[in-house]
């Protein structure tokens, strides 16, 4: 049973799609195969993994953008896919999300003021004269002054990406969810970006379910990790014990490969193969064929996640 302090959990999620395959033949692949997870209030609950492993699928299904093959999303103990009415609408506020691509996100046509102002007026959050006065908080509240009347084209990609969050905060959600918020932008921007969502963490008591590839961020960021490789999550917990005793080796290989000033001139562990295409997966452990520490039962059994300690794994090296 889920802990009176969850904000939203997944349970069993799974997502399929059918795919061509040539010649009018069509084959079923799961981009998301049984995730499980907990966010908490005023926590941040972060996916990392190679591009195409399912991160921006679970995201998508836990804002009911799609709809599962198998599972549930549970928010605050109800099932958002037998939401409708106002537990659907209050449900929509509550859950926000921050697109990857800032510039593909805001309507070139639109100022920024008709932008956030939109939100705030279907929520009933501000009307009348209030609604100016709401909007020039909310943008003040992510660093922008004087910006209402101008339109996406005259800001930069971190102004941009700033005006995403105050659209997403214009209804005041409990939880965000940040898809890729920070690919988009140069290092120093990211920097900024990063703070500012760290502070409005704490001034809004906000929670995230943090999409990334980026392990130095998610490090700085998060309080929960979860490493998923084809659609399941290979690795999960507390994020400094996940860091500090990483158990899968795949979780090792990224934290390996990930740039670091003190990694100059350390040998990296290399992955030999390609990732394999969902229709035609591996048997036993999808990871093997790419494993540097594979063993006779990887071929054959697939690895369950299993705790280990702080945190879980799904790896026959811990059993």
């Amino acid at each position: 049973m889920d802990k009176i302090d969850t904000l939203l959990s997944s349970r069993g999620l799974v997502k399929s799609f059918e795919v061509k395959q040539g010649l009018g033949k069509r084959a079923s692949i799961r981009a998301v195969d049984g995730v499980d997870f907990d966010v908490h209030p005023n926590r941040v609950f972060s996916i990392v993994g190679e591009s195409g492993c399912g991160k921006s699928t679970v995201a998508r299904l836990a804002l009911r953008l799609m709809d599962p093959t198998e599972g549930q999303v549970l928010f605050r103990g109800a099932n958002i896919f037998e939401m409708d009415g106002e537990a659907e609408r209050a449900f929509r506020r509550a859950v926000q999300i921050v697109f990857q691509d800032p510039f593909a996100s805001l309507n070139p046509r639109r100022t920024v003021y008709q932008t956030i102002s939109e939100p705030v007026m279907i929520h009933g959050i501000a009307t009348g004269e209030a609604v100016r006065e709401e909007v020039k908080r909310l943008l003040a509240t992510v660093g922008l002054h004087d910006v209402m009347e101008r339109y996406p084209h005259e800001f930069s990609g971190g102004q941009r990406q700033r005006i995403c969050i105050a659209r997403a905060l214009a209804v005041r959600p409990e939880l965000i969810v940040m898809d890729e918020p920070l690919s988009a932008l140069d290092v120093s921007i990211q920097a900024q970006i990063i703070n500012l969502l760290i502070e409005l963490k704490e001034q809004a008591s906000l929670s995230y379910i943090f999409i990334s590839h980026d392990l130095r961020v998610v490090r700085y960021l998060s309080d929960e990790v979860a490493v998923m490789y084809l659609g399941r999550i290979v690795e999960q917990g507390p994020s400094e014990d996940l860091f500090n005793n990483p158990l899968h080796p795949y979780t090792n290989v990224l934290l390996e490969s990930a740039p670091s000033i003190t990694s100059h001139g350390k040998r990296r562990t290399v992955l030999a193969t390609e990732v394999p295409s969902l229709i035609n997966l591996p048997t036993g452990c999808p990871f093997h064929p790419r494993c540097p520490r594979k063993f006779a039962p990887c071929d054959n059994i697939v690895p369950t996640l299993t705790s280990h300690g702080s945190h879980s794994v799904a790896c026959h090296l811990h059993k």
